[in-house]
């Protein structure tokens, strides 16, 4: 059955998940390449999505989950026509971890994935967000979000790769990343990034990608959206959040949004607020 031409999507936050939570139907949309601050788990309702990441391409379908960690860059974009729909959880791995009695911050630690086929985790999931959605028992929830994260941990975590010292690249890359954070509100040269690096402009544009699996402009675009969420948090009027965040205005605002997360500028602002 193919789904209306439409694209629709509602976003909450879940103060007592201590996660924000999507649900959405996606008609001819693409995502740009982006990151999130959380991990992002997304179960695949209908449809498929192809997804790609940094040396990897591949579709989700109906009945995947989609479980990609904090700042891993990925972008998408629909299979066929009919598009996809998906129900989607941004949680912090440490606060999962937390709810299942694990001391210590989960660092090095990765998601087995992305791609996680385990229809008893997806079931917990979908519990979860349509119990929220609906507003459903507060205590049924929560057990199953225990469930979930129990789960989640015992079986789908790894180790993740040993941390080494950073080398001249690296460091230049780190460098580079704190000066666009830094000047959101400028228009920035990739000579002046170059410059600050201490690197020739090809080598750091060729390391910023490789490390970061995004260009320097790429980057800069998605440090906006985050700080413009982080602005409307505050309750900054979404004018002045443009303005500060580097945008050319509230409409061009509203464009980068919504291909980066799948929703507007409103629709965060308002779900942050009830």
């Amino acid at each position: 059955m193919a789904f209306a031409a439409s694209t629709e999507t509602r976003f909450w936050r879940a103060e007592d998940l201590g996660a924000d939570l999507l649900r959405g139907r996606f008609h001819d949309f693409s995502y740009d390449v982006h990151t999130h601050d959380t991990a992002c788990f997304a179960l695949l309702t209908a449809g498929a999505i192809r997804i790609r990441m940094p040396g990897a391409e591949f579709v989700a379908r109906a009945g995947d989950l989609y479980a990609i960690g904090a700042d891993e860059p990925h972008a998408g974009w629909p299979v066929d026509e009919d598009g996809w729909q998906l129900r989607t959880l941004y949680v912090d791995l440490d606060h999962l971890r937390s709810l299942v009695g694990d001391e210590g911050p989960l660092r090095g630690a990765a998601i087995k994935g992305p791609i996680i086929r385990d229809r008893r985790l997806s079931m917990l999931l979908s519990a979860v967000h349509q119990g929220s959605q609906e507003d459903g028992p507060a205590l049924l929830r929560q057990q199953h979000y225990l469930e979930f994260a129990a789960r989640l941990m015992r079986r789908h975590a790894a180790d993740g790769p040993v941390v080494r010292e950073p080398g001249k690249e690296h460091r230049a890359v780190a460098m580079t990343r704190d000066f666009l954070e830094e000047r959101l509100d400028q228009r920035v040269r990739l000579d002046e990034v170059a410059g600050v690096s201490g690197l020739p402009v090809y080598r750091i544009y060729r390391a910023f990608c490789r490390d970061t699996g995004m260009s320097p402009h790429e980057f800069q675009r998605q440090s906006r959206v985050r700080r413009a969420m982080r602005l409307m948090r505050l309750g900054r009027p979404l004018s002045e959040v443009a303005a500060d965040c580097g945008f050319t205005d509230q409409a061009h605002m509203n464009r980068s949004f919504r291909r980066i997360m799948g929703f507007t500028p409103g629709a965060y602002r308002s779900a942050v607020r009830a």
